[in-house]
């Protein structure tokens, strides 16, 4: 008991001190160049089933990182039916620079930036919990909690992890679906195949790239197999008779 409390107190401590991390390395991060538009996109998805303002990426992250948005009082700009990425792009600055109080609103863009970013902020923490997880799994706890520490202090996951972008998060449901992969190989049921398709539909929904996770998944059940069937061959030749 001793020993399974202190493994779950060492990943507790290591997701809190990667959130301190996270936390205090985005509050001094200006707005990136695509996370407006990628924000108001996500917003506009939420309030008015509008997907095509930024169509380039699927809604997951977006419509995510919008939704402690949706109860505040913002003024939202009108849609002018330009272009959509201008659209997008010059109404997302307007979203989060024109409620602050110099224009009459109650919040200002660094806690509209602030409060989107941490809801992204979990995909990362995912990540960092799944990295424990499967390298437990495959190669005993001490692999997973040095695996999960190096996540924990990965410089380029901390300072762009929790930003309003697909990257660490689509990172995030590779790694939840190659992981619920092995395991529905290692011990197949329907609970855990419906777990990879939910990994995988969730990867899909982050980013189109992730339609790689098909071709890398049939290659590694393609390589399960042949393993599987070079081994019973291998057994079979070991008991004939000389």
């Amino acid at each position: 008991m001793k020993v399974r409390l202190w493994k779950i107190a060492a990943v507790l401590a290591l997701l809190l001190i990667m959130t301190v991390e996270i936390v205090f390395s985005v509050r001094g991060e200006s707005l990136s160049w695509d996370e407006g538009d990628h924000i108001f996109a996500g917003y506009m998805s939420l309030k008015t089933h509008d997907y095509g303002l930024n169509p380039e990426h699927p809604p997951l992250v977006k419509m995510v990182a919008a939704l402690p948005l949706l109860h505040l009082a913002l003024r939202v700009p009108p849609l002018q039916g330009r272009w959509y990425k201008t659209e997008s792009y010059l109404d997302g600055r307007e979203l989060i620079y024109r409620n602050g109080p110099n224009d009459g609103g109650r919040y200002s863009a660094n806690t509209i930036i602030f409060r989107a970013r941490m809801c992204v902020m979990a995909f990362v923490l995912l990540l960092a919990l799944l990295t424990f997880m499967a390298g437990r799994e495959m190669f005993g706890t001490t692999a997973g909690l040095v695996a999960m520490t190096l996540v924990a202090f990965e410089p380029s996951l901390l300072a762009h992890g929790p930003f309003v972008t697909t990257d660490a998060t689509v990172s995030c449901m590779f790694l939840a679906s190659i992981y619920s992969l092995y395991r529905w190989v290692k011990a197949p049921s329907l609970l855990r195949l419906l777990t990879v398709g939910l990994a995988c539909g969730l990867a899909l929904a982050t980013k189109h790239s992730a339609i790689m996770l098909l071709p890398m998944m049939f290659v590694l059940l393609a390589g399960e197999l042949v393993g599987r069937w070079v081994s019973v061959g291998w057994r079979q030749s070991r008991r004939l008779p000389s």
